[in-house]
């Protein structure tokens, strides 16, 4: 199932280079971060939204993404680009650059800017959204 068509599904500028596209299932692989192999599935089972940043992306220290929202940097994937993982494991937004105002605007799309929504609340991100 693919979500490309959904608000939260959002290509960043520059885009992001081949794999899959905002709106897709993440596929799992072995993945490198903090310094030790893990597959990516493993790595992002903590609910919320996972932004994952490329080995050589920029830092984003002005972001605050909120309590529910967790941060991995991929050693393990070359390039400078940025994919956010919703909670129900769909691509949300992707960029070739990782860029601070661009990410902060899809999170508050997202709900994500002061932490998502309780899971339990009607409200909160559903796989359909």
């Amino acid at each position: 199932t693919s979500y490309r068509g959904s608000p939260l599904s959002v290509e960043g500028t520059p885009p992001g280079r081949g794999g899959p596209r905002a709106g897709d299932r993440l596929p799992d692989r072995l993945v490198r971060a903090d310094g030790r192999s893990i597959r990516l599935h493993e790595l992002l089972a903590r609910p919320g939204v996972h932004i994952l940043l490329d080995r050589d992306a920029g830092r984003l220290e002005d972001l605050a993404p909120g309590r529910f929202v967790t941060m991995h940097r991929l050693t393990s994937a070359p390039g400078r680009g940025v994919t956010v993982v919703r909670p129900d494991g769909h691509i949300g937004f992707r960029a070739g650059t990782a860029e601070a105002g661009q990410l902060a605007a899809w999170l508050a799309l997202a709900g994500a800017a002061k932490g998502l929504r309780d899971h339990t609340s009607p409200g909160r991100l559903r796989a359909s959204e």
